[in-house]
Formats: C-alpha cells, sequence, structure tokens
C-alpha cells in the first residue's frame, strides 16, 4: 500500500482503494497520477479495514473491486452508503469475469471501469468529483447565509449568487484584509482547497504565474477598497497555466459604509491568445468519460503520422448502437444516457489497454486499433464487443438489451487520413445494419460505388418529380360472378429517357425514405381521378379506380384535404374511388389509422385492405377498420393449386371475410386453375396476368371498349352461397343475422354510390331496396340490377306516405320490381319473402343450369355420333381398298410363272398361285396354314432361301409388302435352278 500525504497546499486527489491485489492497485493509480494530480491513497481489503478508513478521512472518491474474497461487493456498498453515503464509488471489474454487477449500478454505484484498461478512470473520477463540489457548495450555503443574514442581508444574497455560479468569488474584511468568503470555484480555478486562503490570505499570492505575482501584489494594495480590473495567470498543479480576468468591489452596509470588498475572477483561458494547455474536460466526453470527438480525430491524426512513419498497420473501428433512439423514446433520455454511460465501459473493457476509444456523439463510438493490419484480427474485437453487449444493462429498475452494428476500416487501404477512413466505417455501418445489425462489417470498394449508385438515383428521382417522367399503368379486376371488368388499380411506373421503364420496386422505397412519395403520391391520385373521369364522360363504364396509399400519406395531416380536393377538381363521384392500404401500415398505428379511414368514408370513398395475410392484423383490428374490402396477397395464390396449406388460407380468409361483409379480391391470378379454385371458393373479383397484364390508359381503354371478360366457362366451374343485398334498409337486424345463419351470404349498405359499385362487381339474388323517401331514391339502384343482373329477383320496401305512392306505383307497375312489400311488417314476414325469393331464384338458377348440362350434353352426343359416322364410312372405303388390293394381287400372281406364296405379319399363308400349288401339294399347302410349319427350311421373311420340292431345288426371294405407308405382309417367289 502507498500513502501520500498532503505536503502543500495542492489541490489533493483522497482515493480509497478497496483492493486486494497490490498490481490491480498500483495500475490504477498509475493512471490517475497519469493527469498531473497529487494523489493520498489508502488501499483497504476486508470489512474492518474498509470501516477504519472512511473514519480516518474524508475521501474524494472510493474504487471498489468487484472480485475482493473475504468482502463481497454489495457488503462493501451498504457499509459506504453508511459511513460515506456522498462519496462517489466506482466499481474495478475483472475483465473475465462471468457476472457483471448491474444490482450494484443501481444500488447507487457511480460508474465502473476494467483493470485491464483503467484509461477511462481519471475522466470518471474527476467528472464524479466535479458533482460532489457542487452538492456540497449547495448544501453548504444555509447555514453560510443564515450567519451573514444577522451580519449583512447583502453579502447574504453575494453568497447566494456566488454558490451557483462558476467564476470565482471571494469577500475580504474591509479592516482586517482577511479572506472571510471564498466560494468552491477557487478551487477549480487555482486548483486549491479554501481552508489554505482562510487561513493566510496571502497563499494565493504563491501560485500567481512569476511574471505575474509582483503586479497581482500591488494591485492588491492599491485597490484596497475596490476598482481592480486586471489579467494575471495562475500555475495549476501539473505545470497548468490558466489566465484570470480578476475585478474586485466595494461591498456597503445599509448606511453606505464599506465593509467588505468583493472580488471576481473569470477563466478567460480560450480567449487568450496564447494559449497553454486546454483544461482536461475540454478533451472528454462529460457522460461518458472517453474521449470526445475532437480529441479522438487528434488522437488519429497522431497514430495515422506513426503509422505512415514507423510503416505499422492501423484500423479504426466504428460502432453504433442498434435502435438506440426506441430506448430514448421509450424510457427517457435519462435512461438512455445511463445505458450509454455503461456500453461506453463495456467497451473499454473489451480493448487493450493501447486502444484508444471515444465518443463521436450520440450513440456512435469510435475505436483506434494499433497494429491490427487486416479483418481476422479486427473480427476479433469486433466478436468481442458484439458479445460483451448481449451481457442485459440494468436501467430504471428493469433489463434492456443493447446490440451494435460494428463498420471496419483499415489505413491506409480504406482511408488516407481519420475523416476518410471515419466515413468509409459509417458505410460499412450502414451495410451491417442492412444485413440484420449486431454484427460487423469491413468497408469495400463496391459498398462506396452502391452508395453512389444511390445517390445517383435518388438525383435521378428528385429530376423525374420535376421533369413529369412519371406514368400510370392500369391492371383491370374482373368480377367472378359475371367477368366483366369492375375496376382497375392504378400503377405508379417511371419512364427514365436514361433508364428506361423502370419497376417500381427499385424507386418506391427510395421515395418513401426520401419523402417524395408524399408529392408523387398525390400526383397519382389526380392523375387516376383525372383519367377515370374522361373515361366515364365517353361513356366507357368503368366503375371505379385504386389507388394505393403509402405510409406517408396516411400520417399526412394534408390526406384528406387532398383527397377532397381532387374529387371536387376532377368532378369524380367519390363512390368511384378506392383507396388500397396495406396491412401493416394500418398496424403501425391503428387508434390513429382508424379515425382517419373513419374520415375517409365520410366522404364516400370505398377502402381497400392490400397484402391481407402478410401483416399480423387481429380479428378484433379487422372488425374496427372501416374497410369495404381485403385483398388476398399473390403469395398465397400462387401456389393455391399445389399447395392445400396456401388453398386453406385462402378459403378461410374468403369465408372470414364474407361473415364480415367485405369483399374478396385475390391478386396475382394467372392460371385457369387458380381462376377456377378461387371461384369454388366463392372468391369475389380477380387481378392479375390471367385476365390482363397492367396496361398503359390507351391500351386499358381498348380492353374496354372490347368489352373483354372472363372465359364464361370458368365461371360456371364453382357453386356459390346465395346473396341478397338490402339498400337503404334499417331496422331489420335480426331479418338480416337469420339469412346469414341460414347459410346466405348478406350484404347491407346506405347509399346508392355503394350499392351500384357492388352490383357492378358481383352476382346477386335478391334486392331488397328501402321505400323512396326525400333522401333515398331507389330507381338507379334498380336499374343498374336490371341492366346488370337481369335475373335478380328485385323487391321493393314501401311505406303509407302519400306523396311516394306514385313512385311505387310507377316501379310496380312498369315490371321494374317483381314484389312490393308494404310496411309496417313482421321481422319473420319479411324473412320468409327473402327466403321464398331465394328459392324461386335458385329453382331459376338450377333449371338454367341444368338445361345449360343438357345442352352441353346433347352437343357433347351430336359429336360423338358423327364421328362414328365418319369412322364407319373411313372403315368401309377401307376395307374397300383392301379387297380391291388382294384381287388385284392375285391376278397378278395367277399370270406370274414362278410359284408364289404370300404370308401376313403372322406368317399365316394368305395367298397361294397355281404354280405354287402344284409344286408343293405333296407337303399340304394351303391358306390359313402357318408357312413355317410347312415349310421351315424358308426362314424369317428375309434374304435368300433355298427350297428342294420333287426332283427340283429352288431358290427363294422373299420380297416386303406395303400398302398405304404400312406393312400388311411378304411375298416368297421360288425361282428353279
Amino acid at each position: 500500500m502507498e500513502q501520500f500525504r498532503q505536503s502543500d497546499n495542492f489541490a489533493l486527489l483522497r482515493v480509497l482503494l478497496v483492493e486486494a491485489n497490490e498490481k490491480d492497485a498500483q495500475r490504477l493509480l498509475d493512471a490517475l497520477r497519469s493527469g498531473g494530480h497529487a494523489i493520498n491513497s489508502r488501499q483497504a481489503a476486508g470489512h474492518p479495514e474498509v470501516a477504519e478508513a472512511l473514519k480516518a478521512e474524508q475521501w474524494d472518491v472510493i474504487l471498489l473491486s468487484t472480485s475482493l474474497p473475504d468482502l463481497p461487493a454489495t457488503e462493501a456498498v451498504d457499509l459506504i452508503g453508511e459511513q460515506a453515503a456522498d462519496v462517489p464509488v466506482v466499481l474495478t471489474v475483472e475483465r473475465g469475469s462471468k457476472t457483471f454487477p448491474l444490482e450494484l449500478l443501481e444500488a447507487g454505484v457511480s460508474d465502473f471501469v476494467f483493470k485491464s484498461n483503467p484509461t477511462r478512470l481519471l475522466a470518471v473520477i474527476e467528472r464524479e468529483c466535479v458533482r460532489v463540489r457542487l452538492r456540497r457548495e449547495a448544501g453548504l450555503v444555509e447555514p453560510m447565509l443564515e450567519s451573514q443574514r444577522r451580519a449583512d442581508l447583502g453579502q447574504a444574497r453575494f453568497f447566494q449568487l456566488a454558490t451557483n455560479t462558476p467564476e470565482c468569488y471571494w469577500l475580504v474584511d474591509a479592516k482586517t484584509q482577511r479572506v472571510t468568503y471564498v466560494n468552491k470555484a477557487y478551487e477549480q480555478i487555482w486548483g486549491r482547497y479554501v481552508e489554505a486562503l482562510y487561513a493566510d490570505n496571502q497563499d494565493w499570492l504563491r501560485y500567481v504565474h512569476d511574471e505575474d505575482r509582483d503586479a497581482f501584489a500591488e494591485a492588491l494594495k492599491e485597490f484596497r477598497q475596490g476598482g481592480m480590473d486586471m489579467q494575471i495567470r495562475v500555475q495549476r498543479p501539473g505545470d497548468s497555466v490558466r489566465w484570470l480576468h480578476v475585478r474586485n468591489f466595494p461591498v456597503r452596509d445599509e448606511e453606505g459604509k464599506v465593509i467588505s470588498i468583493g472580488g471576481v475572477a473569470t477563466d478567460v483561458t480560450s480567449q487568450v491568445a496564447e494559449q497553454w494547455k486546454i483544461p482536461y474536460f475540454a478533451h472528454y466526453d462529460a457522460l461518458t468519460a472517453l474521449p470526445n470527438q475532437m480529441m479522438f480525430y487528434d488522437r488519429a491524426r497522431q497514430l495515422i503520422a506513426l503509422a505512415k512513419r514507423k510503416r505499422i498497420p492501423l484500423g479504426l473501428m466504428l460502432v453504433d448502437i442498434d435502435r438506440f433512439r426506441e430506448v430514448n423514446q421509450t424510457l427517457g433520455h435519462i435512461s438512455g444516457d445511463e445505458m450509454l454511460r455503461q456500453v461506453a465501459g463495456r467497451l473499454s473493457g473489451s480493448l487493450r489497454e493501447s486502444d484508444v476509444l471515444g465518443r463521436l456523439g450520440g450513440d456512435v463510438f469510435a475505436i483506434l486499433l494499433p497494429d491490427v493490419a487486416n479483418e481476422e484480427q479486427a473480427g476479433i474485437v469486433a466478436r468481442r464487443i458484439v458479445d460483451t453487449l448481449i451481457m442485459p444493462i440494468r436501467v430504471e429498475g428493469q433489463d434492456v438489451f443493447a446490440t451494435a452494428s460494428v463498420g471496419i476500416a483499415f489505413f491506409s487501404r480504406d482511408g488516407k487520413d481519420a475523416h476518410e477512413l471515419v466515413t468509409n466505417a459509417e458505410i460499412a455501418v450502414a451495410h451491417a445494419k442492412a444485413n440484420g445489425r449486431n454484427n460487423y462489417l469491413a468497408y469495400s470498394a463496391d459498398m462506396h460505388h452502391g452508395i453512389r449508385e444511390r445517390l445517383i438515383l435518388e438525383t435521378d428521382l428528385r429530376n423525374a418529380a420535376l421533369r413529369k417522367e412519371f406514368v400510370l399503368y392500369y391492371q383491370p379486376k374482373a368480377s367472378c360472378a359475371n367477368g366483366h371488368i369492375t375496376g382497375a388499380e392504378a400503377l405508379l411506373r417511371w419512364n427514365s429517357p436514361r433508364r428506361g421503364i423502370v419497376p417500381p420496386d427499385q424507386f418506391i422505397p427510395l421515395l418513401e425514405e426520401t419523402g417524395l412519395i408524399v408529392t408523387v403520391g398525390r400526383w397519382v391520385l389526380e392523375e387516376a381521378c383525372r383519367q377515370l373521369k374522361a373515361w366515364q364522360d365517353e361513356g366507357i363504364g368503368l366503375p371505379s379506380v385504386s389507388v394505393n396509399l403509402s405510409a406517408r400519406q396516411l400520417q399526412s395531416d394534408s390526406l384528406l384535404t387532398d383527397i377532397a380536393d381532387t374529387l371536387a377538381s376532377t368532378g369524380l363521384k367519390p363512390g368511384c374511388l378506392d383507396l388500397e392500404i396495406t396491412e401493416s401500415m394500418l398496424m403501425q398505428n391503428a387508434d390513429t389509422a382508424i379515425r382517419t379511414l373513419s374520415d375517409l368514408k365520410k366522404m364516400g370513398v370505398t377502402i381497400s385492405l392490400d397484402d391481407f395475410g402478410t401483416g399480423y392484423s387481429s380479428l378484433a383490428y379487422l372488425k374496427r377498420f372501416p374497410i369495404d374490402a381485403v385483398k388476398v396477397d399473390r403469395s398465397f395464390v400462387r401456389d393455391i393449386t399445389a399447395d392445400s396449406d396456401d388453398a386453406s388460407i385462402t378459403r378461410a380468409v374468403i369465408t372470414m371475410a364474407h361473415h364480415l361483409k367485405l369483399k374478396v379480391v385475390a391478386e396475382g391470378v394467372e392460371t385457369a386453375a387458380q381462376l377456377a379454385l378461387l371461384i369454388s371458393h366463392h372468391c369475389d373479383i380477380i387481378q392479375g396476368y390471367f385476365f390482363s397484364r397492367p396496361l398503359p390508359a390507351d391500351d386499358l381503354k381498348s380492353l374496354l371498349l372490347a368489352d373483354t371478360r372472363l372465359p364464361p366457362n370458368l365461371l360456371q366451374s364453382g357453386t356459390r352461397y346465395p346473396m341478397v343485398l338490402f339498400v337503404g334498409v334499417d331496422g331489420f337486424d335480426d331479418v338480416l343475422d337469420q339469412l346469414q345463419r341460414d347459410g346466405h351470404r348478406v350484404c347491407h349498405v346506405q347509399y346508392v354510390d355503394s350499392a351500384i359499385q357492388w352490383l357492378s362487381g358481383n352476382l346477386v339474388d335478391v334486392l331488397v331496396c328501402a321505400a323512396p323517401s326525400g333522401h333515398f331514391d331507389p330507381l338507379p339502384v334498380i336499374e343498374q340490377a336490371i341492366a346488370t343482373q337481369p335475373d335478380c329477383e328485385r323487391i321493393l320496401l314501401a311505406d303509407s306516405k302519400q306523396w311516394n305512392r306514385r313512385s311505387v306505383a310507377r316501379l310496380s307497375s312498369g315490371g321494374l320490381v317483381q314484389r312490393v312489400i308494404h310496411l309496417p311488417i313482421e321481422s319473420e314476414t319479411l324473412s320468409q319473402a327473402v327466403e321464398e325469393a331465394l328459392g324461386r331464384r335458385q329453382i331459376s338458377e338450377e333449371f338454367s343450369r341444368l338445361s345449360h348440362e343438357v345442352e352441353v350434353v346433347e352437343r357433347q352426343l351430336m359429336r360423338i355420333e358423327d364421328e362414328r359416322q365418319r369412322l364407319e364410312a373411313e372403315n368401309r372405303e377401307l376395307h374397300a381398298q383392301e379387297t380391291h388390293a388382294r384381287r388385284l394381287l392375285q391376278e397378278v400372281m395367277a399370270e406370274l410363272p414362278w410359284p408364289v406364296l404370300g404370308v401376313d405379319e403372322c406368317g399365316i399363308l394368305a395367298l397361294i398361285n397355281e404354280r405354287a400349288l402344284e409344286l408343293l401339294a405333296a407337303r399340304g399347302i394351303a391358306p390359313g396354314v402357318p408357312l413355317q410349319e410347312l415349310l421351315p427350311e424358308v426362314g424369317d421373311f428375309s434374304g435368300i432361301c433355298t427350297l428342294k420340292a420333287g426332283n427340283s431345288t429352288y431358290t427363294g426371294h422373299w420380297r416386303a409388302c406395303d400398302f398405304g405407308g404400312n406393312r400388311i405382309g411378304h411375298l416368297l417367289v421360288l425361282e428353279e435352278k
């Protein structure tokens, strides 16, 4: 143990080392002496020793080891809290410690350092000493003010002011010239204790610079009653020099008599042209006690110069805490600061003593790694940092986990100076975050190239908005009920003069990131509405257009105004505009989204939930969202015919949406099999390449004029549930519920525009319209139903009001409705009437279906009969040809001078001329007998053979016989030798 005693008035640093290891204690003292402090230290390891040391002296700081064999750290903290609660405690931790003393930090320990790398120790202690002195001054001022109140109220106010300012203030008795008060700033500026000045009022002269001491002493004598104004230099411990601006003034009592001389000394070192050593804290971060940005860059320049001169490698590492902003927003800035302080300690403990760790600002730390030459060596350090931060950090009574993304750069491969190295390391950090965070990457030139390309793309994108290079394509949607086009989705494309048509996935994310999506989204909205209104004015029947909203647009305060202004300027009906919003966007802030969507619904627009099934919304939220349709994501539709799970998910989504009275749109339909399966699952609308790719406006116009539809045969591939549409009907919720329980699909809309749009995209079996009134006219709805779905049975409710009887009579007598039901009516009666209408519609539909099937079967039978007759005629013709050929062949064989035998493909004798019968009569030759049994020597119908008959020898020649391109047999011609 080493002991220092106060031999002079130096500002001693009194340190109690609670440490058992002599080497560790010495290493910590050496780190403290490096700051130029005179140190009074004492080492203690056991409970009695620590208790006695706490009683014997007042300490400035206590360094407490967490690995004492005879004294647990928690017990030591309790002991210190009992005897020296206001003394800051700094933990000293072994690097290889398996447990980190999180509970001690919660118990009031100020900070921690690692014994293997105590470079932060001095800055931590100076920071804590400053805090303690400020607290002590605040506690000391009250008794002092009380005593001064009895003497002089003016001096008391002066004391209060002096205690809370960084300048050095003092009071000198006017008669005795003794110092009666000096604030604690004296210790910060002069670097000495105030007790020495109280004991000897000439004490401060000893530490004035040699060149200024005499002038200062003369000024004190000359301006004994005030009026001094001069600059002097003060020599601080460790050869540090500060420039002071010193002034004094008289302090009078209530009668105007001078009772004291007040003085003030202000540190103006930074304002003096000739600067001496900058104070220690000017180079260090006050929160983490690490070198700040200025000092880090200075150390980096020194190490780079050394690396150039000595040709030694140098690495630079940037550590960026992941999602630190979320911690600040959730737990508050105080907790965020505590987290950074602990992270700084852990980073320091993960490095060598030769490494330089600094804080560049915010949650970004930088490390200089001398003698680290490649990624493998730097990776060891990076992995150690990542592993260290995995341990939880205790903040405000709860565990917080901090991960980091690390970027690495090397001198001089990745940069010639400190700024270039840091810049390239930042690029590597950005790529590490993009790769999932909590990892490290070394910088490479490819990363810079990617950043450059991104900047060029962003520049071109900003110019595209100014030069109006964006265009809209439209992908039509088709009804699964009747095959008609029910709407189109407006899709943004970038027609770049240099790049051509740029796919949206290459520029939409950048539009979101740069904020341009709000401006471009407003243009998309205006252009889509203008184009649809232009088509409608030309008589082209496109019911609606869908526009995608981005997350930023949904959060924008101007969204409602933009949509209202667009509808007003284009003249488009609100019911013709459909807004598509992704599921993930809604769930980012569900309550705010619900309010925004509700305001949009009040305008009359429809809302679709895009990419449904890929997000994380619950049914509870889905019921709260005021939406009209859900769009099944293409990822489910793609494998719907091959993957039973995808088919089950899609069917479940469709069923659930229908129970919530929502339409279902399936995206990405590319094959007939997908369409057939979706129709069998009762999907309402499809969209995809099977029907049409996204088209320019002119091409979509041609498609609409041609009245292109889905293939009718595919629309009959599935069964569906009966559908009832109630329009403007109130007060019959029990009827709607009963119909749903009976297995029917029910939709209830209030407004005429919504009903017309529903009829354009869905098959309706029964339409129930409310009675005509001042605010509701059922005629447009009924006319739309007649035009698009003439088989739909139409029911009109009529009340007893005199003024609307004429309207009801006109609708009834004109054949526009099949039934009029007069109100009031019981729910059971209305339900029964609808059920009867559904029954008639089902019978009619079943009859139509059976008639269609009978017609199809009859057409198939007719085709089969025609085919049978054709084949029969062809067979007769072939048989006649074959008979004719046989006769010709027989006649030819009869005229030949040689014996000739004819066999079919099976080797059976079929033809024999007269000469062959005569020659081979002895062998029993006859038609219908296998030739090999009678004449085994003739071989296998190929080549030449030899045959003896009677007294002669014959040479046989085989010839193949073909008819109509087919082999029908062989001929054997016998020639006598």
